[in-house]
């Protein structure tokens, strides 16, 4: 395992392994901002994805935000496409 919370492969995708809820929702966010895909988790986030995810976690209030934020990339794509649908 690398130690390194992200990094960039040769062919340009980045790889995260965010150590909490705050590196998980930087990474998803700049997905959203650089219009590409990165692997969040250990499971490819597209930008449709990274935008559902981060729309939901701005509604949020707080306390809810603090639990979505803990969940991995898969779990929270899941709820996003739930709430946003």
């Amino acid at each position: 395992m690398i130690n390194e919370p992200t990094r960039t492969r040769k062919h340009g995708t980045q790889v995260t392994q965010p150590a909490n809820g705050l590196e998980r929702i930087t990474a998803i966010r700049r997905i959203v901002e650089q219009g590409q895909y990165a692997k969040v988790d250990g499971c490819m986030i597209d930008l449709f994805s990274a935008s559902a995810i981060v729309k939901v976690f701005d509604a949020l209030s707080e306390a809810n935000r603090e639990k979505y934020q803990v969940m991995k990339a898969p779990a929270m794509a899941k709820i996003a496409f739930k709430l946003v649908a």
